[in-house]
C-alpha cells in the first residue's frame, strides 16, 4: 500500500499553497507515483467560522497593511497565542481530529503558522502515531506562532530563522536549515532560459524586466511602469498583476499609451517561464518571490513589503547585496538605469549565486521521505 502525506495550508496569500505544491512536486520528482499526497486548506475544510477570518487576509494587506503589521507584532507573544489557541479550539479541533482519523496519513506537513499547535494537539487526541513536520515559509522574520516543540522536525530557510526558532523555544535537534521550498521548475539552466525567451517571441537581446506585485498585485505597479517609460529605459517589460483583475485591465490600457514594450498577465502558473525570460525583477518582498528570483539568478528591486513578516526579507536582500530597495517609483527607474549595464549588476549576480538554494525543495523532500 502506498504511503500517504497530508499537507496543511491556508489560502492567506498565494505563498503557502505554492510551498505545499512545490514539496509535492519535489517528492514526485524523487519518488514518482510511489506516494499519495494531498493538500488540505485546513480552515476552509475544518472551520467555516475561522475561514471567515482567513479570507480577510487579502483585503487587509491590500488596504490596511499597517494594521496587519500591528496585529503581527501584537500576536508575537506567548500568552496571547495561547489564549488565541484556546479560543480557536472549539471551532476547529473536533473537525481536525475527524479529518486526521479519516485520512490516516503516514505523515503530516504544515506550511502555515496558525495551525501547528492545534495540529499537534489533534494528532495526539486522535490516538494515531503520525510524524509531524513544519516547513517554515518565512525565510528570516519568524512569527512565534510557527514554533511548537511537539513537532518531529522544523525546516527553516536561513541560519537567522534557526536562531529565531531557538529563541522561541524550538529544540535545536529538531531544526534543519535547508532553504525555501520553491518548485524544482525554477532551477533552469542558462540554455533553457534562452530557449524560453525565443519561444515567447521576446526581443532576444533587449534587457527584460519582470514587474510583480504578489498574488494580490500590490506595490504602485502602474506608477512604476509610467516612471520606467518616462525615463526612457531601454528594455522590455513583463508585468504580473496577480488576482487584481482591475489592475490587469488598467495596465492593459496603459500599455497602449507608452513606448515601453509591455506584456501584462494576471494570476498565472507560468511565473517560472516569465522569470526565465527576464534579466531583473521588481517585486514586493514576498518570501516565495525572492527565493524564486534568486533561483533564477535575477537581481531584485524591492518596492513594497508587509510590516512585520516581510521586513526581514528586505533586510536579507540588502545584507546579502542581491538587490536594492525603494518605495519611490521614480527611484525605481533610476536604480534600473544604474544597475542594468554596469559592474554592479555582475556583482549582484555573483552574490545571488552564493546565497541561492534552487534545489531546496528536493532536499526537503529527501527529509520528508525519510519519515515514511
Amino acid at each position: 500500500m502506498k504511503k500517504k502525506i497530508l499537507y496543511l495550508y491556508s489560502d492567506t496569500g498565494g505563498g503557502h499553497r505554492a510551498s505545499a505544491q512545490a514539496l509535492i512536486n519535489a517528492v514526485d520528482q524523487l519518488h514518482k507515483g510511489k506516494v499519495v499526497q494531498e493538500m488540505i486548506d485546513v480552515f476552509a475544510v475544518c472551520s467555516g467560522f475561522l475561514n471567515i477570518f482567513a479570507k480577510l487576509y487579502a483585503p487587509v494587506i491590500r488596504y490596511y497593511p499597517k494594521l496587519w503589521g500591528q496585529l503581527f507584532y501584537w500576536l508575537d507573544d506567548k500568552k496571547k497565542l495561547e489564549r488565541l489557541e484556546q479560543m480557536s479550539r472549539p471551532f476547529i479541533l473536533k473537525e481536525l481530529i475527524k479529518l486526521i482519523k479519516k485520512k490516516k496519513p503516514d505523515l503530516i506537513i504544515s506550511v502555515h503558522p496558525m495551525v501547528n499547535h492545534l495540529t499537534a494537539s489533534a494528532i495526539k487526541e486522535s490516538g494515531l502515531t503520525i510524524p509531524f513536520i513544519v516547513v517554515i515559509t518565512d525565510p528570516v522574520t519568524l512569527h512565534r506562532a510557527w514554533i511548537t516543540p511537539k513537532v518531529d522536525l522544523t525546516i527553516v530557510a536561513t541560519p537567522e530563522a534557526k536562531e529565531n526558532a531557538l529563541a522561541y523555544g524550538m529544540l535545536e535537534e529538531k531544526i534543519k536549515v535547508i532553504g525555501m521550498p520553491i518548485d524544482p521548475k525554477f532551477a533552469l539552466s542558462a540554455k533553457k532560459k534562452a530557449l524560453m525567451r525565443k519561444k515567447n517571441k521576446l526581443k532576444p537581446k533587449l534587457f527584460t524586466i519582470l514587474l510583480m506585485g504578489g498574488g494580490e498585485g500590490a506595490g504602485k505597479m502602474n506608477n512604476i511602469i509610467r516612471e520606467l517609460d518616462r525615463q526612457d529605459i531601454s528594455a522590455q517589460l513583463i508585468v504580473i498583476a496577480g488576482r487584481n483583475e482591475k489592475l490587469v485591465q488598467k495596465l492593459e490600457k496603459e500599455a497602449e499609451k507608452i513606448k515601453l514594450p509591455l506584456r501584462v498577465y494576471g494570476f498565472t502558473d507560468q511565473v517560472n517561464e516569465l522569470m526565465a525570460e527576464s534579466d531583473m525583477i521588481i517585486t514586493k518582498a514576498g518570501p516565495g518571490a525572492i527565493a524564486e528570483s534568486l533561483a533564477m539568478g535575477l537581481p531584485i528591486i524591492i518596492t513594497s513589503w508587509l510590516p512585520g513578516q516581510e521586513e526581514g526579507n528586505v533586510e536579507f536582500v540588502v545584507r546579502e547585496n542581491v538587490g536594492r530597495v525603494t518605495k519611490d517609483p521614480e527611484k525605481v527607474g533610476q536604480l534600473v538605469k544604474e544597475l542594468m549595464h554596469s559592474s554592479l549588476f555582475d556583482e549582484l549576480k555573483d552574490n545571488i549565486a552564493r546565497v541561492s538554494r534552487p534545489n531546496a525543495a528536493l532536499e526537503i523532500a529527501e527529509q520528508i521521505l525519510a519519515y515514511l
